[in-house]
């Protein structure tokens, strides 16, 4: 390929990513010169320079060495590793701080897709078509099809969603909750036609982590319903977005799981036991009620559509402390215990092609990253015999010489 064809790949992916060149230099380190020089075919790109600059614009590097085309379209391009599209710089939050994870992301995507192939669990592709068709991001529109999927999935209007994990999980989106260090970082989303949807949300949220989380899968649960054709999106959970999609996200996840025809009636029996006015235990109850935060409830309750509360009001209840209210109330958050580090489906797959001799068991504790000692204990919990092929020999021998 000359270097006329890859500077207009350059150009072609810059432009698609809405870059101005200056962005593009500020980012690669150099004069904004040296880019136009690229981008006209002038000037050489060094193998670093692409890769970050590929990373920037959340395209595979082989998007730019495509010989059997000189003409590359976002349409009919297939990106190999979705998770690159998490390093895309119009994303709404900026996961340089984790980086490490992110790469570790990346690798089990591959893993799982490695795993899939062994196994011939790859089906027809996902469709990357909306399940509804949303022709504009609004509040309403929001409101219409958190309605429509409870209808679709069987759950009343009425009834709290306190586990969006278990629906998640029903509806083959693969889940994992993991640490992270980006502040805003609430969790990312990514998809593959040959693989699906994928969800790592953030485990260390704090205190209240269950019921934040809650709220964070149901935002996340929009963009699998609605914005597979993306691949991937990074979620900030505080409300301080870039793009429409975060927003409509926000409003499905309210709608979903605090609808106004649930919240209402419990508020009413609450309100009939006290003096009728709404103090901070009502809201924490409510808040525990629909398995979601304090916080998020208060946001729910002051929401213009319901108008439950002056802003005025939500201001002064926001100044409680919910370890305190939780006390007063003699109520708690249910623990984070359901969401593993890796999704069922990614696990039960190390395990089948372990006892189908596809891998080893040294394979099998790297990619469940977990020791050999787990890994055998595991084994004899699923009544899976130690394989005794080469591999297994020579680690049982290794074992022995270092015991």
């Amino acid at each position: 390929m000359d270097y006329a064809e890859l500077g207009r790949r350059i150009r072609f992916a810059r432009e698609e990513a809405s870059l101005s060149q200056d962005a593009v230099a500020q980012h690669l380190e150099l004069p904004r010169s040296a880019v136009s020089l690229i981008e006209s075919g002038k000037r050489k790109v060094d193998s670093l320079e692409l890769e970050r600059f590929s990373r920037l614009v959340g395209k595979s590097i082989l998007f730019f060495f495509d010989e059997e085309s000189r003409v590359v379209e976002a349409s009919n391009f297939e990106e190999d590793d979705p998770t690159q599209i998490l390093f895309s710089a119009n994303q709404v939050v900026d996961i340089s701080p984790d980086k490490e994870q992110i790469e570790r992301f990346r690798q089990f995507h591959r893993n799982f897709g490695d795993l899939a192939r062994k196994l011939n669990r790859i089906s027809e592709p996902y469709s990357t078509e909306p399940r509804y068709n949303v022709f504009k991001p609004t509040p309403a529109a929001a409101k219409w099809m958190a309605a429509q999927e409870r209808a679709r999935l069987g759950i009343p209007i009425s009834s709290p969603i306190k586990n969006m994990w278990e629906i998640l999980e029903n509806e083959g989106v693969r889940v994992m909750a993991w640490n992270l260090a980006t502040p805003k970082l609430g969790g990312c989303f990514i998809f593959s036609a040959s693989l699906g949807s994928f969800i790592l949300v953030k485990r260390n949220l704090g205190e209240y982590s269950a019921n934040m989380l809650n709220f964070v899968l149901a935002h996340e649960y929009c963009h699998h319903l609605i914005h597979r054709q993306q691949k991937g999106i990074t979620c900030d959970p505080s409300g301080h977005y870039r793009k429409p999609e975060e927003y409509f996200a926000q409003w499905f996840a309210a709608n979903f799981l605090m609808p106004e025809e649930a919240i209402v009636p419990k508020l009413t029996a609450y309100l009939e036991k006290s003096n009728g006015d709404i103090n901070a235990e009502i809201v924490m109850h409510l808040a525990l009620d629909f398995g979601v935060s304090y916080k998020a409830m208060i946001y729910r309750m002051e929401d213009k559509k319901i108008g439950l509360i002056e802003k005025s009001v939500a201001q002064k209840l926001s100044k409680e402390k919910p370890k305190q209210l939780l006390a007063q109330i003699g109520r708690s958050v249910p623990r984070l215990e359901k969401i593993s580090y890796f999704p069922n489906e990614y696990i039960d797959m190390n395990f089948e092609a372990y006892r189908l001799g596809y891998i080893s068991l040294s394979k099998l504790a790297e990619l469940l990253e977990i020791t050999l000692e787990e890994a055998k204990e595991q084994l004899k919990r699923r009544d899976i015999p130690i394989n005794l092929g080469v591999n297994s020999e020579l680690e049982l021998l290794s074992d022995i010489e270092n015991a």
